[in-house]
């Protein structure tokens, strides 16, 4: 684990500033700042908790695919879709993936949004009627980061 130590002297408190920049920061504090993030913008809409989801596929009792998001306001976020190597190119992320508009329509969102990685989606959004709406050229070096999103 290393961490390093940033002085700023001249912080928004009006004190010195003892941040601590982590490589491996402990989940739980990870998760903390998530929980906290997440209970601010509910607080600030006033609109209910957000709620997770997961379709998996296990092939032989191991995980082999799977789509997870989160719903909240109307929206479903896609945070993860993954297919194992070996089973890509058969619809198996066709098939998560209209599983989680299925579920998000059901839950009452009015659209989908999600990022991806040029390097590993090429145009698999654009095929499933995905729009971009924002992208980041070189982000992570070699590849483009797109935001994108489908009206249900």
């Amino acid at each position: 684990r290393h961490s390093r130590r940033l002085h700023d002297r001249t912080g928004p408190l009006d004190v010195p500033l003892d941040l601590v920049v982590d490589s491996d920061p402990d989940p739980l504090d990870l998760a903390f700042l998530e929980e906290q993030l997440a209970t601010a913008a509910v607080d600030a809409l006033g609109i209910g908790a957000e709620r997770d989801f997961a379709i998996l596929f296990r092939d032989r009792g191991r995980l082999a695919a799977g789509v997870s998001g989160t719903i909240w306001g109307g929206c479903c976020q896609v945070h993860v879709l993954w297919v194992e190597e070996e089973l890509r190119g058969r619809g198996l992320a066709r098939t998560l993936m209209s599983g989680a508009e299925a579920e998000a329509k059901r839950q009452g969102c009015r659209l989908l949004m999600g990022l991806a990685y040029e390097v590993l989606t090429s145009d698999f959004y654009d095929r499933l009627g995905y729009s971009v709406v924002g992208e980041i050229d070189d982000c992570p070096a070699g590849t483009t980061t797109r935001w994108y999103r489908k009206d249900l």
